[in-house]
């Protein structure tokens, strides 16, 4: 369409960010970056994007840049990167066509913020909570309702429904329950997990051609498009978000931040020194930052913090 700029691809924008970087580092190879700009017009407007937005936005973006410079390298490091590339690009999605958010998780039905819960009455009386960063799409008729989970995780209960039947698409496939049950489904990237509390489930891969696999009450497991892994047992304290709670009980360190993530804005990493250690208690999930300075209470570890919105858990 004419006098429309098409959108700058998240690969390209990431790897800019991560030339910028080098800039600040003074690790910047001038010829190998001008190779780069010259290899494709996207390129250039990404580089140039970046410069012009980080003159007007110098302040503002300065922790973020800081944050992925300090990260180690690793999974963490590109989580800072890819953070601080959708700040440098959210803020001239107008011009580019850049979005923060995928535009499926955007024009969702429903969807939480981070650190956003909702509980929900749905037609015949099933109960929908949705967690923190979490957004579907409803639809219902006579036979089942129908929920396409975007991203994030959602419980559903329909023991006291008058029409519990109920059916839930993930990327990776359906899981659909015909009687009274309660259950939960949540998006691990390439993965979908469920969990079910009461009743029965059926797990259907949409590339697998074999019979859906029944989990029962007390089952657990993952899969993906093609497979499924073999049921585990269900633990029904990752639900107690629901009740606005995060419970632990001797849950490893990494474990317990990675989903206190997920309840936060901004980004939470921290050491693999200190992933091993063991965290039990009952925390509030209305006050994140409190969690954060019970843990440099009870536990070797402090905070490195640039602003409200970068910590990093060390070893004290």
């Amino acid at each position: 369409m004419s006098g429309v700029t098409p959108p700058i691809p998240r690969a390209i924008a990431i790897r800019a960010v991560d030339w910028h970087l080098a800039l600040l580092s003074g690790e910047l190879d001038e010829s190998a970056l001008q190779r780069w700009l010259c290899e494709h017009v996207d390129h250039r407007r990404a580089w140039e994007h970046i410069q012009t937005t980080n003159q007007r936005l110098g302040s503002m973006l300065s922790p973020a840049a800081q944050a992925a410079l300090l990260t180690p390298a690793g999974e963490q490091r590109r989580q800072a990167v890819k953070a601080l590339s959708l700040l440098l690009f959210a803020a001239g999605a107008g011009s580019l066509g850049y979005q923060q958010l995928p535009w499926r998780e955007a024009l969702a039905d429903m969807r939480t913020a981070a650190g956003e819960r909702r509980r929900l009455t749905l037609p015949g009386g099933v109960q929908l909570a949705i967690n923190s960063a979490s957004a579907v799409n409803l639809q219902h008729n006579n036979e089942a309702l129908d929920i396409c989970l975007l991203a994030g995780e959602i419980l559903l209960d329909s023991m006291g429904a008058t029409q519990p039947a109920l059916r839930v698409q993930s990327e990776q496939g359906l899981v659909s329950s015909h009687h009274a049950s309660r259950f939960s489904v949540r998006s691990c990237g390439d993965q979908t997990r469920v969990d079910v509390l009461a009743g029965s489930v059926q797990v259907q891969p949409d590339a697998l051609s074999q019979p859906p696999i029944v989990l029962e009450a007390g089952q657990a497991l993952n899969f993906d498009r093609e497979r499924a892994s073999a049921p585990g047992t269900a633990n029904e304290l990752d639900s107690a978000w629901v009740d606005n709670m995060l419970i632990a009980a001797s849950t490893p360190l990494g474990s317990f931040l990675d989903t206190l993530s997920r309840h936060r804005k901004g980004f939470l990493g921290y050491d693999p020194q200190i992933a091993g250690l063991s965290v039990s208690g009952t925390y509030p999930l209305d006050d994140t930052d409190r969690i954060l300075a019970s843990l440099q209470r009870t536990l070797p570890v402090r905070l490195q913090t640039l602003s409200r919105y970068w910590v990093r858990v060390l070893p004290a």
